[in-house]
């Protein structure tokens, strides 16, 4: 793909600083006087000022370079220090690596640019964001001392940065953001200075441009020098502040989250994952706390002159790689080791870091198999924060993450908690090659980081802990959420062109991570796991330390299909894939048998909005598995096509048949009234065990979503779930729960509820007593699973025996002589306990789980409290809930914001109210989480996910409008919820009263 080149930015845009001749003015003598009265009266308070400033924070002798033998010298540079009161003291001594070939001086006064505020310019018309190519970074060197102790959040910092000029250009332009930038020098490797005429900002884009008098020239290698301050901000980007408590103190550290576009917010860079560079990282600690970063430390120097207690800590020098993986963290928490393996946390949860230090090692040496290639580093750092605003970042060799998916407390955390655990862990470590070791060019193809982590997660978790049947899960997790989102207009291709910054945080989203691996579990079914593998190492040695596009992808597994003849003849991977990677959506594969068992099969585009006599043109290479009722299967192709024939492909005496195996492609699949009336016959009894459980899921979900777009009858759809009495495996339970929740939503505002409430609670009320809210010994894994959901949702639907017992158990944990230590309630099923008990309570058992979440040092368990604490049936209650949740220091961490109101949402008497506090308090939330969170995204999700009437829809629309612009990463997301409320209303109109009747109608006794 194609990108805008702009090599010189003077020309970048109408508004953006121009420098050349101007036209003459004529003035007044007068005027002319007072002129030359204020240039003087300028000139002397400028050397006022230079004199001040040289003599409190001149600059020495020597510019801190990179080298291959990383020789620590006696040098130093001195930065004033922002926020002290002995404002001339020296920050800290700089150790110089000196170059074996070049050593540079420092660039004369005259051509080195000292800056107060860098000359800004304001947003532009043009949306592209993409830097000039006319000069590549080669190598960063990096200093940086964070003031975490001394109550200023800040920093500050010099990087040094190689550089290699591919075109003669006359400025350097690379990222800033956040910063302050004090000084900056330009040098060749001659120890020759560049003139530097002027350095300015383009806030719009986040550039920082040194426009120079002179070209650089093409071929040539050049220093740039930027000396900068920073705030650790509390925004949870960049380079960010956080803090715990420990035996009643707070206690402070600095970590980064830079993915995908705010290392520029910790030091100026070529923020780009293009802009692949190698990075030796210095940072300044106090003597009592420790740093950690990509790589190995390699020493400590002596105590930082001028500033007591500081030591700096110097890092080896990284593999060549992104901006976006660097990593630090300035802490004083301990760590556990195991061979290359070491886990970082809080003095007070270390004992909880033992199982994915156990898993750890082990999924490592499993991708290495898998993918053929040695893990390139030498070690694995992996570091629970407190304030972590995604699940966990990739960062090479320095694994960060929320601390309760990293951390697990055998007893109190949940077997969840457990397997949520492994898959986080297994997710990370498949970026160590699919991401770090092959980076794409650019973030349009952001799913081949996050689609093959997330497909490969799987795998890694399913070798350290096969008994949980990850392989199944994945349908339920993965796939089937995917189509959900997948099946708006408002959807997006997975490989999509980005054009500022917000809309490369609107990528990470259910279809770069989901539909991804959805589309990778597909490609490797019909090429087979040796062409994958094959393919995928080859991909991996071809791009090694470098950046990649989908098309080499394609390229390298189209060579091993060859190979293996898998593919018809003439095609390729890509022909196949670009119609699942560029275009949005997917198909609805409707398959009808002839009478002489000829069967006909056709697609077409998939839309929950479906309007009638209007047929979506896109078509798909699809891969047709067909499967009869003697276990007997056909593959085929519909070759992006809108139909085809397979001759012969039923007998006679085929009962039903089914279409995509396993559910292994992604898509969804229709039939006559005949075969989907032999499907649910088929299914009751013992029956439905000759049916694959995966495949069970796909039914049930399959034809809950071909009804509520009007695909099929509804009638059909909910007799599919009459066999669910026989069920016992958990992925078709799964599948039928996530339904009937729609349906719970759409009811449970309406006099009708009652009806759905007594269907489904007989459905499942056996499965219940079975259950019980014991766990046997050694029970499998799956039916743990399904005992948290089978008994979250009786105790939902209000089923009097669940709610006793949840509130009986409650109180007993309440009532203990030390609750704190004596909670005896199955952690698989606290989160049920707590919320049935809180609902049916009120402010006091409201308040005691509100003091159990503060006082928990287990943040899993603290999760779900939190959650549990939505529950509460008191609207003053859940007010003040949502209010705590965006104000700092009330007890609830930022990055959990978004989990308030989302489970305040699915309380049916929160869901007005967190809306209504959505509007009033607007600008409040998005200033406290700022609109490039993807919490904020979350946010806008849940709050509008139950809208079904036109007032509802019409007055989000109305709000939307209002704010837009305010959207930020939640712009998409905005127009996705209005699209499904839109559905929503259509549904209530077109088939609530049909599936009322269902219900009324239907007896399983």
């Amino acid at each position: 793909m194609t990108h805008n080149h702009h090599e010189n930015l003077s020309m970048m845009d109408a508004v953006t600083t121009k420098y050349g001749r101007t036209t003459f003015v004529t003035v007044s003598k007068t005027l002319a006087i007072i002129l030359v009265v204020i240039f003087f009266i300028c000139l002397i308070a400028t050397g006022l000022l230079v004199y001040s400033f040289s003599s409190t924070c001149s600059t020495n002798d020597t510019v801190s370079l990179e080298s291959e033998a990383l020789k620590v010298t006696d040098n130093t540079s001195v930065l004033c220090e922002p926020n002290r009161k002995d404002s001339v003291k020296k920050v800290y001594s700089e150790p110089e690596y000196v170059s074996p070939t070049v050593l540079l001086t420092t660039t004369p006064t005259s051509t080195r640019k000292p800056l107060t505020e860098p000359s800004s310019t304001k947003a532009s018309q043009d949306t592209d964001i993409r830097l000039p190519k006319s000069i590549v970074p080669e190598y960063y060197t990096l200093h940086l001392v964070p003031f975490i102790q001394e109550g200023n959040f800040t920093f500050n910092g010099e990087v040094t940065i190689r550089i290699k000029v591919l075109n003669s250009t006359d400025n350097i332009t690379l990222h800033a953001d956040t910063l302050k930038i004090e000084n900056v020098g330009v040098m060749n490797v001659k120890n020759e200075s560049v003139s530097v005429k002027d350095v300015r900002t383009v806030e719009a884009k986040e550039f920082l441009v040194i426009d120079l008098d002179e070209d650089l020239d093409q071929g040539q290698q050049y220093y740039v020098h930027i000396v900068f301050k920073g705030i650790l901000n509390d925004m949870l980007e960049g380079f960010y502040r956080s803090s715990y408590v420990e035996n009643n103190v707070t206690r402070w550290l600095a970590a980064t989250q830079f993915q995908a576009t705010d290392a520029r917010k910790a030091f100026p860079c070529f923020d780009e994952p293009a802009f692949k560079a190698k990075f030796q990282i210095n940072l300044a600690r106090l003597n009592n706390m420790s740093t950690i970063s990509n790589m190995r430390k390699i020493g400590t120097t002596e105590e930082v002159k001028d500033l007591p207690g500081y030591v700096w800590d110097h890092y080896e020098e990284t593999l060549k790689m992104s901006t976006y993986l660097v990593a630090f963290v300035v802490s004083d928490f301990h760590y556990i080791s195991k061979g290359i393996f070491s886990i970082w946390a809080k003095p007070s949860s270390l004992a909880q870091a033992n199982y994915s230090l156990e898993i750890g090692p082990k999924i490592l040496k499993y991708y290495e198999m898998f993918f053929g290639i040695k893990y390139p580093l030498p070690k694995v750092d992996m570091v629970a924060i407190p304030d972590f605003s995604a699940g966990a970042m990739e960062n090479w060799g320095l694994i960060t993450y929320r601390e309760p998916v990293l951390l697990y407390e055998e007893g109190i955390s949940s077997k969840f908690n457990k397997q949520r655990a492994a898959h986080v862990v297994a997710h990370e470590l498949a970026h160590q090659w699919f991401g770090n070791l092959v980076t794409p060019v650019w973030w349009e193809d952001l799913w081949l980081n996050e689609g093959f982590a997330t497909y490969v997660e799987y795998l890694g978790s399913h070798f350290v802990n096969p008994k949980w049947k990850d392989l199944d899960l994945f349908l339920v997790n993965e796939l089937q959420e995917s189509l959900s989102l997948d099946a708006l207009k408002s959807s997006h291709p997975i490989s999509v062109k980005v054009n500022n910054p917000d809309e490369v945080g609107d990528l990470f989203d259910k279809i770069s991570y989901s539909k991804g691996a959805s589309i990778i579990r597909m490609m490797k079914f019909f090429l087979g796991n040796e062409v994958f593998q094959k393919g995928l190492k080859k991909y991996l040695e071809n791009r090694i330390y470098s950046n990649a596009e989908q098309d080499d992808l394609w390229n390298t597994l189209t060579e091993e299909s060859l190979e293996f003849k898998v593919l018809p003849e003439n095609v390729t991977v890509k022909e196949i894939m670009d119609t699942w990677t560029l275009q949005t959506g997917y198909p609805v594969v409707t398959a009808i048998r002839e009478k002489n068992g000829d069967l006909k099969i056709t697609q077409e585009r998939f839309l929950l909005d479906r309007k009638e006599n209007e047929l979506d043109k896109t078509l798909w290479w699809v891969p047709i598995t067909v499967v009869d009722d003697d276990n007997k299967t056909k593959k085929t192709w519909l070759k992006n096509e809108r139909q085809i024939e397979i001759k012969q492909a039923l007998s006679q005496d085929n009962k039903w048949y089914l279409v995509n195996l396993h559910q292994n492609g992604y898509y969804r699949v229709n039939y006559n009234e005949e075969n989907w009336k032999a499907i649910v016959d088929r299914l009751q009894g013992n029956g439905h065990r000759h049916i694959h459980a995966r495949n069970r899921a796909q039914i049930l979900d399959d034809s809950f979503k071909l009804a509520g777009a009007g695909y099929l009858s509804y009638d059909i759809a909910l007799n599919t779930t009459l066999y669910l009495r026989f069920e016992k495996e958990y992925v078709p339970w799964k599948a039928a729960l996530t339904n009937f929740q729609f349906i719970y939503n759409m009811f449970v505002r309406s006099g009708h509820f009652d009806k759905f409430k007594a269907y489904v609670t007989a459905l499942i009320a056996d499965f219940y007593k079975e259950l019980t809210f014991k766990e046997a010994n050694n029970e499998d894994p799956l039916m743990i699973l399904n005992r948290m959901e089978i008994i979250r949702y009786t105790c939902h639907l209000g089923y009097k025996d669940c709610i006793l017992e949840a509130v009986q158990q409650f109180q007993n944990w309440r009532n203990s002589p030390n609750p704190d230590l004596e909670n005896t309630i199955n952690p698989d099923l606290r989160e049920t306990v707590y919320c049935t008990a809180i609902s049916d309570g009120g402010q006091e058992e409201w308040d005691f789980a509100w003091n159990m979440y503060l006082s928990s040092n287990v943040e899993g368990d603290k999760e779900i409290i939190l959650s549990a604490l939505s529950c509460s049936k008191e609207v003053w209650i859940l007010s003040r809930y949502l209010e705590w949740s965006i104000t700092e220091d009330s007890g609830i961490r930022k990055h959990d914001t978004a989990k308030v109101f989302a489970c305040v949402s699915e309380n049916p008497i929160g869901h007005d109210l967190v809306y209504s506090f959505l509007k009033t308090n607007w600008k409040r939330i998005t200033k406290y989480l700022g609109s490039s969170s993807s919490s904020f995204s979350s946010i806008i999700t849940t709050t509008t996910a139950k809208f079904n009437t036109e007032e509802e829809v019409n007055d989000f629309k109305s709000f939307f409008q209002r704010n837009k612009e305010e959207f930020g990463v939640a712009f998409r997301t905005a127009q996705q919820a209005i699209e499904l409320g839109e559905a929503n209303t259509v549904w209530m109109k077109k088939y609530f009263n049909t599936v009322v009747s269902w219900f009324k109608n239907t007896k399983l006794y």
